[in-house]
């Protein structure tokens, strides 16, 4: 019961969006003995039905907004290539069972839309002149009206046939774009009946001659059909229009009331208003724009649970987590969820249409917090036990010891683990997603920003999250501190078996930085950075040696060809530390360790950050030798290194690579190959990059 109360509470919210925030063009009568049942009428603004009213039966089901609603037309035979008698057949109408869809479409009806929302969609849906459908191709449907141009010499001849000839759809377009350029206004010679409508014969030129343009201009056919079948009395005395009294103010006042109205009033005020409202009211005033920025009033109202449009304030609002058992990655769209959604209606899909198994409370503010906590602890716990069951099968799999086979964490603040990898796994996405936008494009700024955008608020939340754990765990910052500590003091704190994955020891770095200052701690990521990247060096061999197995041998003195070689095939790995170093230094120099700014704008992070992140993934691209990688990860020291001592650095990180056991060394045997590999491949390098800067990617 209490169940089917939230959705019909649902319901009332986007009926009462409907009558208080209507659309032009969008009409909702409800039946005043089952709120289920609704009247819609649509009034196309364009295309073959602008501006006829056009009824729809709709019927909301007990399930919705988990079901779409059922839409029919109240009048059949109306033209259209997806309506079929009364059934109208589209995505935003469909089950997900019942599309036919192949991997990653994500369209079609979600929970998320509101009905205004819906009605919007099928508003723009009647109003198109083209429909896609779903073999890919488009039928093109006409406009409201159509429109013939007639050359003179072949006036009469049409006039005769009462314009029932087959036109070339070409040759058409360009007298169109002929009659539309000439600036001359138009003339109307003459308006007469036609076989289905009247026509209007119109001219631009006054004077008869060879080459001018008649255009014969008369309602569509299928506007006219679907007129004579419309009968409603939509718009007479039985069922007026619902019209604003424009004469309520006959005359503006000589003073602005608005000024003796407190801050504290012109918020409440603009609680009570639509989104829109508050746009355009903020436009006008601009002291109510600054009341209701300072307030983030826009960004609470899209804190809402995408399923039940429940607020921050009414329910734990959260994210779905997905968890993939072959790859132990845990991902999320980042959709607003309401803990009572995910538990008690199941929800389990996101918006665009990808399965989840957990729920992750957010923080957005102390007040959220401090409600959520106990929630966001259990939920971390069954992240956790999962992470460590798909560890257990991973090794039973592939027949590797676990560093820690144990299937409970042995301290009860482990489970924040999920969030370290969950934010590490946002960065290692965004970059992924960044190398597919550059290679297509070479440059797109526009979905850069999109990429980066998301990824910065996703990766703000988490972060938001594991500092605000922080502050009631005080365990959390100790755990991290002391890992980050020990990692920089001694090498053997540094293997795999200790640290399985440099990227979440890198959001532990952002943790401990963050937070530093205010514990009184002094730690800089200068102290870090070397035994970091030595580190990534070392665990990168195993890598560069499977592309370029040459670099085994071991050479004296400075070798450019190790230098570039080791550099191009460790770019990728290279590229994905600058991004991690990006992500870090942005927030910690963004977001003060107080949780004041973060609290106040709800774990968002600052609008220029995601801009500033773009052009930060721009010059990362730019990146391609040693010295610029360097100065981008802030490693100051390494440009002092010169080309003979990074040589022999990276021909012990060889070595060390076999010792810590993360490849296996090469036979003798295989040695030999090698060497006689390595000289053939080193002069090809250097004959290739005679008289060029290859230096470009060594040190001098």
């Amino acid at each position: 019961m209490a169940s089917s109360h939230r959705l019909l509470l649902r319901l009332c919210g986007d009926l009462a969006e409907l009558r208080d925030a209507p659309y032009p063009g969008v009409s909702v009568f409800t039946n005043d003995t089952n709120i289920r049942e609704l009247c819609l009428v649509l009034t196309p603004p364009s295309g073959p039905w602008k501006d006829l009213l056009l009824h729809f039966d709709v019927h909301i089901p007990e399930n919705w907004p988990a079901s779409p609603p059922k839409l029919k037309t109240s009048v059949s035979g109306i033209e259209h290539p997806n309506l079929f008698g009364g059934y109208i057949c589209c995505d935003l109408l469909k089950e997900r069972h019942e599309m036919y869809c192949e991997d990653g479409y994500d369209g079609g009806y979600t929970p998320a839309l509101t009905l205004r929302g819906l009605f919007l969609q099928f508003l723009t849906f009647f109003s198109n002149t083209k429909v896609e459908q779903d073999g890919g191709y488009v039928v093109d449907i006409g406009d409201h009206v159509r429109r013939t141009f007639v050359p003179e010499n072949d006036l009469n001849s049409i006039l005769a046939h009462g314009t029932r000839f087959v036109e070339d759809s070409r040759q058409q377009a360009a007298r169109a774009i002929q009659w539309d350029s000439d600036p001359a206004p138009e003339l109307e010679l003459v308006r007469y009946q036609g076989s289905y409508s009247v026509i209007i014969h119109k001219v631009k030129q006054r004077i008869p001659h060879i080459q001018r343009l008649h255009l014969l201009e008369s309602e569509s056919y299928r506007r006219t059909q679907t007129r004579q079948l419309l009968n409603c009395p939509y718009g007479t005395t039985e069922l007026p229009y619902m019209s604003s009294n424009s004469s309520i103010l006959s005359q503006p006042s000589s003073t602005c009331a608005l000024k003796i109205i407190s801050d504290d009033c012109l918020y409440e005020i603009a609680t009570y208003l639509p989104s829109e409202s508050v746009i355009t009211f903020s436009k006008a005033y601009p002291r109510f724009r600054d009341v209701v920025d300072s307030a983030h009033e826009l960004l609470r109202r899209e804190l809402t649970c995408f399923f039940l449009r429940t607020s921050l304030r009414d329910s734990v609002l959260g994210i779905g987590i997905a968890s993939n058992n072959k790859t132990r990655v845990l991902s999320s769209d980042f959709d607003w969820l309401s803990e009572e959604a995910f538990t008690k209606h199941n929800v389990r899909t996101s918006i665009r249409k990808n399965q989840f198994q957990y729920f992750l409370p957010l923080a957005f503010n102390r007040y959220h917090f401090q409600k959520a906590e106990p929630s966001i602890w259990r939920s971390l716990r069954k992240i956790d036990y999962g992470l460590r069951e798909a560890d257990l099968m991973h090794a039973q799999r592939t027949g590797r010891n676990l560093p820690n086979p144990n299937s409970t964490p042995s301290r009860q603040h482990e489970p924040v683990r999920g969030i370290y990898q969950m934010m590490n796994n946002v960065v290692v996405s965004v970059m992924k997603s960044c190398d597919d936008i550059i290679s297509a494009s070479g440059n797109g700024t526009g979905n850069l920003l999109r990429a980066s955008e998301k990824a910065v608020f996703s990766y703000c939340h988490l972060f938001h999250l594991v500092i605000c754990l922080a502050s009631t765990t005080p365990a959390i910052f100790r755990d991290a501190e002391a890992k980050v500590r020990d990692f920089v003091k001694s090498p053997d704190a540094r293997v795999k078996a200790k640290v399985p994955d440099i990227g979440e020891l890198m959001i532990m770095i952002t943790v401990v930085l963050a937070l530093a200052p205010s514990k009184g701690l002094k730690i800089t990521w200068e102290i870090m950075n070397g035994p970091l990247l030595e580190e990534v060096i070392v665990r990168n061999v195993r890598w560069i040696l499977k592309d370029s197995p040459e670099l085994a041998v071991m050479e004296i003195g400075r070798s450019d060809y190790r230098l570039a070689t080791t550099f191009l095939r460790s770019k990728t790995s290279l590229r994905l530390v600058m991004f991690q170093i990006a992500f870090l230094t942005m927030f910690v120099e963004t977001c003060p360790s107080n949780l004041s700014y973060l609290d106040d704008n709800y774990g968002f992070p600052d609008k220029q950050v995601p801009e500033r992140m773009v052009e930060t993934i721009k010059d990362i691209y730019r990146v391609n030798t040693w010295p610029a990688f360097f100065y981008k990860v802030s490693f100051a020291r390494g440009n002092t290194f010169g080309a003979v001592t990074f040589s022999k650095m990276l021909r012990k990180a060889v070595r060390s690579s076999v010792e810590r056991g993360y490849h296996k060394p090469a036979r003798p045997g295989e040695i030999e190959i090698s060497k006689r590999n390595r000289e053939k491949l080193e002069k090809e390098w250097r004959d290739h990059n005679l008289g060029r800067q290859y230096h470009t990617v060594v040190l001098q």
